[in-house]
């Protein structure tokens, strides 16, 4: 019997498997979004097309006229239109959906959008009350044969011109918006198109071969693989969506000019608490954190980011504010969260971000979680309107480090070392500068550590050690009684394999001896738990830099790593002298420090010395050398100069 099925049965029950696979394969993923529910719809779509084509082959093949199966005949026909009308609005839909445009939008805006569906779905529930002979889009006729035929009315067209616009207007969409679309999207959605063409192309030409049915159901499933799978932007502990999505997310919704709001949660005490309670207690309180901010934001535009770190993506409307809902999560957060009778009482900051107005680049997003210097007792800080200023400063600054990078607008100023026995400027230290155009002077205390961040701290410490190095051999200072130069270098710049022999090549082209380059290493770079980082170090001394150990007294130096460095110089902070100011424990302290180096035969550097009463005091204690704005302010090198001939006292010739 089945012999008698023709070629259309069998792409019809083709398309009807492949749409069944894909429904049941996105109904057990269980994605809520908006994304996922409209692809839902066209899967629907596709598969009772299929199931309709393929009974309708059936009936073709097997009923006869007058065996009455005229009226399933012609229900079969009109469920067909009835699902099939919903897959282009539902497509165009979906591109609208990934690209941003839909996202937090008006109801208002579904009436309009749906209305010449359904239009036509009321022709389509007419047409089953005119008569046969009169019917406008399609009716069943008996063909000489004996058996039924499809035949299409007058008005058909419109059928097609409605899906064709909404045909038109997802792929106006989709090429309008296609900067807000990843390549992947963007491959996917022209497969979709490529499959969907083709099926009509084929239809055009073979009128009664069923191609558009099979070739719908191959775009679904092109989607189905290459999209429609979040488990890569799903945090598997909280079913949130993560960091990746987060970022995808809200820079889609700003290639698409949105205007929204951003608010984040982040805790500073994550990893405090991680340590007191133990990972599976602290996936516990997340789960009950996730929960919490589903009820206050009834949205899929939540994200577990990381270590503390929450957003929400918020599409404001007359029942939706930004601000109502951070004031519901400070609200909670005021009190501990508990899971299995432990409690977790973290300090939290919350941010609300409006787009555009506070950030208008995906590379602003970041910033939202950077701790800003609050004094405040308070358990849960809420950053808004001016108090994000600091973002567009963030962004400028970073700005200003690439255009200092390019056009050398990085400056090196020199601040003199005083040594106390020859009353002599013996040493300076190289102290970097940024002038911007734009901004003007940038403080490095600002700019290193976006610097150090952003990975650019290694190409500038580069251009620091190589002007250092042009600089003494341009005005062959050691005429000048300068017995070696000072150069800061940064621990994230320790990571790079061959540093230094970079800086030895560097030393070497301009002539200049390692030994006359003292690399200071700050006291806070804890690099004793790291043996690579160490080692680099340890090379450095070993092909004949010396180094100095910067701001003794406010990391975490102890006594017994510096007995066992290679520092040659240790340079006291200036937060040892002033306590030394205050009362005597400061001062004892003070002085054991000068004692304990001066007796393990370490050259001591006062730093920060800035009246006559601290130069004596720290003389009193035992420094051999000072540095402060007693003696200069750190200045160009062309001011160092001159500060140096005229203070040394001597005939100079560069």
């Amino acid at each position: 019997m089945f012999t008698q099925l023709n070629i259309n049965a069998g792409l019809s029950f083709g398309a009807m498997l492949v749409a069944l696979f894909c429904v049941i394969s996105s109904a057990r993923k269980n994605l809520t979004r908006f994304q996922h529910g409209t692809y839902f719809i066209i899967c629907l779509s596709a598969l009772a097309s299929g199931i309709c084509m393929f009974a309708e082959e059936f009936f073709l093949t097997f009923s006869k006229a007058g065996d009455e199966s005229y009226i399933p005949f012609f229900t079969i026909e009109f469920l067909f239109f009835f699902f099939h009308s919903f897959f282009a609005p539902a497509y165009a839909l979906y591109v609208l959906s990934l690209n941003g445009t839909i996202a937090g939008r008006n109801k208002n805006i579904w009436y309009a959008y749906w209305t010449p569906v359904f239009l036509v779905e009321l022709l389509n529930v007419v047409n089953i009350f005119i008569p046969s002979e009169s019917r406008p889009l399609y009716t069943i006729v008996t063909t000489a044969e004996g058996g039924y035929a499809y035949q299409r009315g007058n008005l058909m067209f419109i059928l097609y011109v409605v899906a064709f616009a909404y045909v038109l207007f997802g792929i106006i969409a989709f090429f309008k918006n296609i900067k807000a679309l990843n390549s992947r999207k963007i491959t996917t959605i022209i497969l979709f198109n490529i499959f969907t063409l083709l099926g009509v192309f084929f239809q055009m030409i073979w009128v009664d071969v069923k191609f558009e049915c099979i070739f719908e159901s191959m775009s679904i499933l092109a989607v189905l693989l290459l999209l429609e799978n979040d488990n890569d932007i799903l945090d598997p502990n909280t079913n949130l969506y993560n960091q990746i999505g987060f970022f995808s997310d809200s820079e889609v919704a700003m290639a698409a000019n949105r205007k929204f709001s951003i608010i984040t949660l982040m805790t500073g005490d994550f990893f405090q608490y991680l340590e007191m309670l133990g990972k599976e207690k602290i996936d516990g309180i997340e789960v009950e954190m996730a929960k919490f901010l589903k009820s206050a934001y009834h949205s899929s535009y939540i994200y577990h980011l990381q270590n503390g770190k929450y957003a929400l993506i918020v599409y404001e409307n007359k029942k939706v504010k930004a601000m109502d809902i951070a004031e519901q999560i400070k609200e909670r957060l005021q009190k501990p969260w508990s899971h299995e009778q432990i409690e977790g009482a973290a300090r939290w900051t919350i941010t609300i971000a409006r787009v555009p107005e506070d950030i208008d680049k995906p590379s602003q997003l970041h910033y939202l979680f950077l701790e800003t210097m609050v004094n405040s007792d308070e358990k849960v800080i809420l950053r808004s309107g001016n108090d994000l200023r600091f973002i567009q400063r963030r962004s400028k600054v970073e700005a200003a480090i690439a255009r200092g990078l390019q056009d050398n607008n990085f400056k090196l100023y020199y601040q003199p070392i005083w040594d106390v026995k020859r009353n002599k400027i013996v040493s300076a230290e190289a102290l970097l500068r940024l002038i911007d155009p734009e901004i003007g002077l940038i403080s490095p205390v600002e700019f290193i550590p976006i610097a150090e961040e952003k990975g650019s701290i290694i190409e500038i410490g580069h251009w620091v050690f190589e002007e250092a190095c042009r600089f003494a051999r341009r005005n062959d200072i050691k005429n000048l009684g300068i017995g070696w130069l000072e150069i800061n270098l940064s621990v994230h710049q320790l990571p790079e394999r061959n540093l230094a022999g970079r800086f030895l090549e560097t030393a070497h082209r301009y002539g200049i001896e390692p030994s006359f380059l003292n690399i200071e290493i700050t006291e806070s770079a804890d690099v004793d738990d790291n043996d690579e980082l160490a080692e680099r170090i340890e090379t450095l001394a070993n092909v004949g830099f010396p180094l100095s150990l910067d701001d003794y007294g406010t990391g975490y130096s102890n006594l017994t790593r510096v007995i066992r460095s290679k520092f040659r110089n240790i340079k006291l902070d200036r937060s040892l002298l002033l306590s030394a100011e205050i009362d005597k424990a400061g001062q004892t302290v003070l002085a054991s420090t000068y004692d304990t180096m001066n007796s393990l035969s370490f050259h001591t550097i006062q730093e920060g010395v800035e009246t006559e009463e601290q130069k004596e005091l720290v003389i009193n204690y035992g420094a051999e050398m000072i540095q402060g704005f007693f003696f200069s302010k750190p200045i160009p090198e062309k001011e160092f100069i001159e500060y140096v001939i005229k203070f040394n006292d001597i005939e100079y010739i560069a």
